[in-house]
């Protein structure tokens, strides 16, 4: 008997647009000889003549193919007409999307290669409704923040929780260094991540209890498949700029000007002829006097009148980027593997920052015989960022030695070297020198922040067949991160003068383990399909950290501690455990109608002992209803669901031991230590409940359209507050469950192909839609008292208003006839005006969380050419100018600092201007540059978010290299602003509408090649 001769097949796997299908499966049918396309979509199998290939892909009809002679094969995978069809990734598990009752999006690597190479977080900007992404800073490695569905917390994290391949991780929010932003998350490679799914309402996340009250991240990562290995590498380098031309400066002639005008009015409020309300106003022998005060006062505060420095230009400049990744894939019929590695090198927009990651990934999984699996993941990571202090607390201040402090005490009429070219080091007022030695990590004016981050990720998991419809799952996570920060000052620069240098070192050692086991059985009986889920879960969390201080440095040479006096050493440990018992009831008849529901019951070591336990759960239900005859029969309309689910959800507080009454051991009493209490106990402190309803319409019409459309409910009660208690108790507050906050809105999502080319690699276009609106009330509070909090208590809690509600005195503009700052006195009432900030009284003056939010992605493709680019959009919402207080004091910091450039030609002259700002007055009294509603600033806007352009080279070509496949790229990101309604202002900002005085985002443009082997 003559054996059949097997024979190498290549070929490549598209959809209609020509645009490859990564991780589509290719198998020969009726056998375990498998492998899975690779980014590119091409594969390679050994067959022999005669079999039949069944070619599959999420989103894609099965296609079957018989092998005869061919050696190359040229697949199009069709579109499935339903818009259910997809397996999605669920809480511990995967399931058809047609089985799910509840509100989930997934994010697929294709639409996250456009985002951000830094962070997973940052790259979900405008791709999911009801989503909303911002960031603090733009300085590279620092975090990004992510809301779903609004915010579920006033006190405790709103934030939500990030599971990798089955297993929660730790985001860090308990390790980060006071002084700096910076981003656990950014540990993680988004070139090994395969897809991002989002649970967003209870029927989702539910069973994740007592941490998923601010919905869930599931990140999957990349597996290999049977079949030839692949090799892949991409590489690519990047420039970047301030996105939006921020941070102008008034220039050398201008603040010539603008100072003779300032001591003008200095002499004035001196001589009581400011104000109309004043004797001596208008008296014009003073009004001349002023004059001739400024004249014999001139160039106080300038350098040289003809020199006119753009400082800016040396705070900051063009970063660079480049990331390089290699990843290799393969297996057998028993094991596959998934191999990458990663660099990430990134100099930010302001000198001497910096990031750099060094990542490497390991996934296999091993089907030992027909009943046993077993799976490894091992993620290892070095991430280190450079840089200077934030305003990450967002307390009040701004630091001297900070970026932004430097540029706004930079006097424009100082050059940058002098005569001789040396360094000009007095081209600042106060203790400011200049930036290229202050920003400098190396010189002898440094104040820089270093944060390292060495992560170790771990999975194993076992599977176990122990009937074909009963199986068990056990998955052992271990999750180890350690953070070492060091700021040093230099003993000559500017804050390390008083102390002679200071050196600080903050480490932050985190080991969380967690355990999960689950047992599944699903089965199908006739028309009923059963799908049941039990498990158990146990977490350990584990945090030590250690702080060593030195200062009185003989050397900036030598920054270590044992160079300088020791000053302070400290450390803690602290630890939390979670236990969960968990269950899932999922039932359809006929794949018609569908039934879920789920329950975890939590124990958690956080909450006092009166209230350690508690149950979360959910149910939900789907009604197919075009699979019914009366909706069949209309030939236009594809597909049609309804849903509805409602469900429980819980947030943890935020410290380890709110609960217990604690004693603090570090006070001293003369030469002795002393023990004191220092928290109160609360025996019956719980978590935050989130009640959750959703319900939702999909819609599948014309072949060409897919539509979802949802409105969801979160109530969220038992917040947790820092309640104010009698002193008499010896405390000043303590944990308690107060309040109420609500959240709602609607979210929209459209998919359409707009074109769809009628031959392989012809023209077409795609086009995602989202819009979510939303709002976030706060219904009940303590006493129903109002609460005045943040900087300087410039937002309001009350019941019925918004979260992150800005309460400010209103302003009323500038007074043509005198040319002083107006506010209101009694708020609402126009006529009732005062010149004197300390007078005015405070209103609600606009919230920051915006009315409307989302995204638009078109998709281009024509033969070997593909473009896309995404806009996003935000109207409605506000955000407070903390940077425009300080560069818009209107002369009361003249010899401090400089000004921003709009007030040029904008402020008040003579009597009768209208003016958008007032006549400058050098420490003028009555501070008309503090808080107001005139630092209220709109977000609104339109944005060019992201534009991707490639090409992949002929085949000839690729070959020529020995590669499969070449792709070669453009893409940016921030690209343009379209429209904003505040001009020369980032919108983007942290979601409290807080602008720091920090880094804003950057425009990132990068050039990239990616290669098939």
């Amino acid at each position: 008997m003559a054996l059949a001769q097997g024979r190498l097949v290549t070929g490549k796997v598209r959809d209609k647009n020509g645009s490859p299908i990564e991780g589509a499966s290719i198998s020969v049918k009726g056998s375990r000889t498998a492998t899975a396309a690779n980014p590119q979509g091409t594969f390679s199998i050994n067959v022999t003549p005669g079999v039949v290939l069944e070619i599959s892909a999420l989103n894609f009809e099965t296609l079957e193919v018989k092998v005869q002679n061919q050696t190359t094969l040229d697949i199009t995978l069709v579109p499935k007409e339903s818009l259910m069809d997809e397996v999605v990734v669920v809480a511990y598990g995967a399931a058809k999307k047609s089985s799910v009752s509840g509100s989930l999006t997934t994010v697929t690597t294709k639409q996250l290669a456009g985002a951000t190479t830094e962070s997973i977080d940052k790259a979900l900007v405008g791709k999911v409704a009801g989503v909303r992404v911002s960031s603090a800073t733009g300085d590279p490695g620092s975090s990004g923040q992510i809301n779903i569905r609004g915010v579920g917390s006033i006190s405790a994290s709103t934030s939500p929780l990030y599971v990798i391949d089955g297993v929660p991780m730790k985001t860090g929010e308990d390790m980060a260094y006071y002084g700096k932003s910076s981003n656990i998350l950014s540990s993680m490679n988004p070139d090994d991540i395969q897809s991002v799914t989002i649970l967003k309402d209870a029927a989702a996340a539910s069973l994740y209890g007592s941490r998923a009250a601010n919905g869930v991240v599931v990140i999957t990562t990349k597996k290999g498949a049977s079949g030839k290995t692949k090799i892949n590498y991409k590489g690519e380098y990047g420039w970047s700029k301030m996105a939006v031309n921020a941070f102008q400066m008034m220039s050398g002639p201008e603040l010539v000007k603008y100072e003779q005008a300032a001591l003008e009015g200095y002499y004035l409020q001196d001589e009581k002829a400011l104000l109309p309300t004043e004797a001596n106003y208008g008296n014009a022998a003073i009004l001349a006097d002023a004059k001739q005060f400024a004249l014999d006062n001139a160039g106080s505060w300038v350098d040289d009148a003809s020199v006119n420095t753009n400082w800016r230009d040396y705070v900051y400049r063009h970063g660079t980027s480049q990331d390089h990744q290699v990843s290799m894939s393969g297996g057998n019929e028993k094991t596959t593997f998934y191999m990458g590695i990663g660099m990430n090198k990134t100099d930010g927009i302001v000198r001497g920052s910096g990031f750099d990651r060094y990542s490497g990934r390991l996934n296999i999984d091993h089907k030992a015989n027909k009943w046993l699996t077993v799976g490894l993941k091992e993620m290892f990571s070095y991430t280190s960022q450079n840089g200077f202090r934030d305003q990450k607390d967002q307390e009040q201040g701004i630091g001297t030695t900070s970026p932004l402090g430097i540029l706004f005490a930079l006097n424009p009429t100082s050059k940058v070297y002098n005569d001789d070219g040396s360094l000009n080091l007095n081209a600042g007022w106060g203790k400011v020198s200049n930036p290229i030695a202050m920003l400098n990590g190396s010189s002898a004016a440094r104040e820089t922040i270093n944060s390292k981050t060495y992560r170790n990720l771990t999975n194993g998991e076992i599977g176990i067949k122990i009937l074909p419809e009963l199986n068990f799952r056990s998955v052992l996570g271990a999750d180890i991160i350690n953070v070492q920060n060091f700021e040093f000052w230099s003993p000559t620069s500017v804050n390390g003068e008083t102390t002679k240098g200071l050196g600080s070192r903050y480490n932050f050692t985190s080991t969380t383990l967690t355990s999960s086991n689950t047992l599944r059985y699903a089965k199908t009986f006739g028309s009923h399909n059963l799908d049941v889920l039990g498990g158990f879960e146990a977490q350990k969390e584990r945090l030590t950290n250690l702080i060593a201080t030195a200062q009185g440095y003989s050397t900036d040479k030598l920054p270590e501690l044992a160079n300088g006096q020791p000053n302070q050493a400290s450390s803690s440990t602290s630890g939390a455990t979670l236990e969960s018992f968990l269950g899932s009831v999922n039932y359809n008849y006929n794949n018609k109608y569908f039934l879920t529901s789920s329950i975890r019951r939590d124990g958690s070591s956080r909450l006092g002992a009166n209230n350690r336990w508690g149950n979360f759960w959910s149910v939900g239900g789907q009604w197919k209803l075009g699979a019914e005859d009366f909706i069949r029969n209309i030939s236009w309309i594809n597909d049609l669901r309804v849903r509805a689910s409602y469900g429980t959800s819980g947030t943890l507080p935020p410290d380890y031991y709110a609960q217990l009454g604690l004693y603090a051991f570090s006070g001293g009493y003369g030469s002795n230590s002393a023990i004191n209490l220092s928290q109160a106990n609360n025996p019956n402190l719980s978590w935050e409940k989130s009640r959750n309803m959703n319900v939702g319409v999909d819609i599948a019409f014309l072949k060409r359209v897919r539509f979802t459309a949802e409105y969801y409910k979160k109530i969220t009660t038992d917040l947790l507050f820092q309640v104010p208690v009698s002193y008499l108790s010896g405390f000043s507050s303590s944990w308690q469950n107060l309040g109420k906050i609500q959240n709602s809105g609607f979210e929209f999502e459209v998919h359409t192909d707009n074109i769809i080319a009628k031959k392989a690699n012809g023209f077409n276009w795609s086009t995602d839609f989202n819009l979510t609106t939303q709002k976030a009330i706060v219904k009940e509070l303590p006493n129903g008292d109002d609460i005045s909090y943040g900087d300087g208590n410039m937002y309001l809690h009350r019941q019925g208003l918004s979260m992150y509600s800005f309460y400010l005195p209103e302003w009323a503009g500038v007074d043509p006839e005198s040319g002083n700052a107006q506010f209101l006195v009694s708020p609402g009432k126009s006529d009732d005006k005062t010149f004197v900030y300390g007078e005015a009284g405070r209103a609600v003056v606009g919230k920051a969380i915006p009315d409307v939010t989302g995204g638009i992605t078109n998709t281009f493709s024509y033969k070997g050419v593909d473009v896309s680019f995404l806009v996003t959009y935000q109207f409605g919402g506000s955000l407070f100018d903390y940077p425009g207080y300080f560069s818009h004091h209107y002369g009361v910091r003249m010899g401090s600092f400089n000004l921003d450039k709009d007030i040029e030609g904008n402020y008040w002259t003579k009597p009768g201007d209208v003016a958008k700002y007032p006549r400058p007055v050098y420490a003028n009294a009555n501070r008309p540059d503090r808080w107001s509603s005139n630092l209220i600033k709109s977000t609104d806007n339109i944005r060019l978010r992201e534009v991707s352009v490639g090409y992949n080279l002929p085949k000839g070509v690729a070959k020529r290299v020995f590669a499969e496949n070449i792709r070669v790229y453009a893409r940016s990101i921030n690209t343009a602003m379209i429209w904003a309604k505040t001009k020369n202002i980032d919108p983007d900002v942290p979601l409290n509408g807080y602008r720091q005085v920090d880094t804003p985002p950057a425009r990132l443009i990068f050039v990239g090649v990616n290669l098939d082997f």
